[in-house]
């Protein structure tokens, strides 16, 4: 039997050597970044991005805020608000401001005066020579040339020569490490001890930076027991630098990449060697925070995947402000759960003390499905894990989501309904199991059930995105169940416009449309239920109906935002008939479906009408609906988007006795444009075969040998 504390690692190491994307970043703009918000639903879902996921996790514990998309100020009047990516939120979000102050920053005070204390030049210093460092030379900066200012002014037994002279030959390290050299001999004559301590670093840094790695160690490790106290520690820490760059000397390949199975072992054990040897002398030292940092690095290094996940646990759960908490979940990210990492093979975090990171791999697996391998003996042999990290109810949600997610046994989830707890907000992991929950009635189709379930947890729920989750499943419910009249009832709770204007387009029948039309709460809601009541009437062919139908546009009585609408323009119906191909004259779209209420075999108002389409490009449009998380994936939904078919008008004509010359022949035209030049049908309607269009182009070509539009057509596809 296994013991405890190696179960976990064992269980994310199967887990994770299978899977090897963390992320579902397809399409979306750089997590962590400003205005690139969180894209999935507010609970533990395997379908989202496994980086969300262990955000909302770890504030679940700290009352940090989430960079969660801001609630629209009137949420029946936007459809701004789904759970999805937001390209348009980053792309449109305000530069920083410009600094329009003059002031130089502390750092370059400080310096300045530093400069002036040591009788140098304020100008000698280049502060644009740090834009462009990486590597081992990030360190040579402006920073750590102060720092060591600060250092040679509180050393009280050097004489102001040998400051001027010491603080010079920083500064021509700063500039050029490979060409100071010259400025460090002239150091030679310094015989003070201090004086010569810090003569010796300045030598040991211009070999590190030089990449000699073997003189920079030798001459760090002398420098540890330097009686000045500042050159000691700051050696002490250098080893652990050294030793590191040392070992990744040979780690970037000839493409730049960077491979952490090139690390030389002995090198990267002697930075781990020499961090805790620092960290042990200096607990509370200047570096400590960067030593402990590179700690981590040592451990993906050493591909030491306990270690490495233990520590950014502790690391995610000492974060107290966001941004900290969002630099750790990139650098587990890039580190731990994918990235370079997921190249290789069994590389994946495992480590006892990291519930975590250890549930995000488990969600993460989970997106498999029916295919995701996870034990419930594994399970079970976690549990004290988490029990010991005050985590229980973490782990019952993760038991309850393999029963849902890989075995489907919705059964055994429906037996002990979590807590329908009413105050607002509850935690993730409440939250979690009650959606979970819910999702297992509808998957039963227990719609009654689940329509209550859901009212019973937006009972008194503030605004916020708990709220929105709660009605986009009122809304799936009901609409699956066939009710999607219960959406827009008086006491529906659901007011986003975002799950109103879906219902509308994909699953709303036409005296439902009508009837939001006419009495929808606002007219951004009824020019959407007019639009698609209008395009589903000429696409059934009810032309009376549409002219009835266009009637109700008296009841938009005030303008909407056209951009924000513009999948929805009514103005599309205003069509004067321009934009016809040449040669090819249409009356208004008004004139055309008028005449053909009258007779709807009249061939060209049947040509005309394909004109309008053609050229107003009119459709129920899936945009910006189907841009929400995992909204919708049902057949029947996605059909319900589909474009008036023009070519079936275009057959109609073609294979009508009645029809004049001038309309068949560009009936037969446009019937083989509509595969022009891809060879797929872009009008709406089923392929026909190649053999078919053949047979059209060869029609107008004998029969109407002299219209313009044999003489156009020049191939068939």
């Amino acid at each position: 039997m296994l013991r405890k504390p190696q179960a976990l690692a064992l269980l994310l190491l199967s887990l994770t050597a299978t899977q090897a994307i963390a992320s579902s970043d397809g399409g979306s703009c750089p997590w962590g970044a400003p205005y690139c918000y969180l894209e999935g639903e507010p609970w533990l879902d395997p379908a989202s991005d496994t980086r969300d996921n262990l955000i909302r996790l770890v504030t679940r514990d700290k009352p940090l805020a989430l960079p969660v998309l801001p609630f629209p100020q009137d949420i029946t009047r936007s459809r701004s608000y789904y759970f999805g990516t937001h390209l348009d939120e980053w792309y449109d979000a305000p530069e920083t401001p410009q600094e329009t102050t003059t002031a130089p920053d502390a750092l370059t005070t400080t310096l300045t005066a530093q400069l002036t204390a040591l009788g140098l030049e304020a100008t000698a210093l280049d502060r644009e020579a740090d834009a462009d460092r990486e590597n081992r030379f990030v360190s040579n900066n402006i920073a750590t040339v102060s720092a060591f200012f600060t250092a040679l002014q509180a050393e009280k037994t050097l004489t102001p020569d040998e400051r001027r002279a010491l603080a010079q030959a920083r500064l021509a390290l700063h500039a050029s490490p490979t060409s100071a050299n010259a400025a460090l001999d002239a150091l030679s004559a310094l015989d003070g001890d201090a004086a010569k301590a810090f003569r010796d670093y300045l030598m040991a840094s211009a070999w590190f930076y030089q990449g000699d790695y073997a003189r920079a160690g030798s001459a760090f490790n002398a420098l540890v027991a330097a009686p000045q106290p500042w050159v000691s520690e700051t050696a002490s820490y250098m080893l652990m630098r050294n030793a590191l760059n040392q070992s990744t000397h040979n780690a970037t390949d000839e493409y730049g990449f960077f491979n952490n199975q090139a690390i030389d072992s002995a090198a990267v054990q002697q930075a781990r060697e020499d961090a805790k040897a620092y960290l042990t002398a200096w607990p509370e030292g200047q570096y400590a925070d960067s030593a402990t940092g590179m700690l981590r690095r040592i451990a993906w290094y050493q591909q030491d995947w306990t270690t490495l996940a233990g520590d950014l646990e502790q690391q995610l759960t000492a974060a107290d402000t966001t941004d900290a908490l969002i630099a750790t979940i990139g650098e587990a990210e890039s580190k731990l759960q994918n990235g370079m990492v997921s190249w290789q093979s069994q590389v994946f975090t495992h480590a006892d003390h990291a519930p975590r990171l250890a549930a995000s791999e488990i969600l993460r697996a989970l997106r498999e499905g029916s295919k995701a391998t996870i034990s419930q003996q594994q399970l079970d042999a976690l549990k004290p894990a988490y029990e010991k990290a005050s985590l229980l109810p973490l782990w019952n949600y993760l038991h309850h989501a393999r029963q849902f997610w890989q075995l489907a046994d919705y059964d055994a989830l429906l037996a002990t309904p979590p807590a329908a707890q009413a105050t607002p907000q509850p935690d993730v992991i409440l939250f979690s199991e009650q959606v979970l929950y819910g999702d297992a009635l509808m998957a039963k189709k227990q719609w009654a059930e689940a329509d209550r379930w859901w009212l019973r947890l937006l009972k008194d729920r503030p605004a916020g995105e708990q709220q929105q989750l709660l009605e986009k499943r009122l809304m799936q419910t009901r609409t699956e169940s066939g009710n999607p009249e219960a959406i827009f009832a008086a006491d529906s709770p659901i007011t986003n416009l975002y799950w109103r204007s879906l219902t509308l387009k994909s699953a709303a029948p036409l005296p439902l449309l009508r009837r939001q039309a006419e009495h929808g709460m606002n007219d951004e809601e009824r020019t959407i239920a007019l639009h698609t009541l209008l395009t589903r009437d000429l696409m059934a062919g009810d032309y009376q109906g549409y002219l009835q139908d266009k009637t109700l546009r008296q009841h938009i009585t005030g303008p909407i935002d056209t951009r924000a609408f513009d999948d929805v323009a009514l103005t599309t119906f205003d069509w004067t008939g321009a934009g016809t191909t040449p040669g090819y004259a249409c009356p208004a779209l008004d004139n055309t479906v008028a005449v053909l209420a009258k007779n709807g075999d009249d061939s060209h108002a049947l040509n005309c009408l394909g004109e309008f389409i053609f050229a107003s490009n009119v459709t129920i449009s899936p945009a910006p609906e189907l841009l929400d998380y995992m909204i919708w994936d049902a057949p029947e939904t996605q059909s319900a988007f589909s474009s008036p078919d023009r070519q079936a008008l275009y057959q109609r004509v073609i294979a009508s006795t009645k029809a004049e010359p001038e309309d068949k022949s560009y009936a037969l035209y446009r019937a083989v444009m509509c595969y022009a030049p891809s060879g797929y049908n872009h009008c709406g309607g089923k392929e026909v075969s190649k053999a078919t269009r053949q047979g059209w182009f060869n029609k107008l070509k004998k029969n109407y040998p002299g219209s313009v539009w044999a003489q156009k057509l020049k191939y068939y596809w």
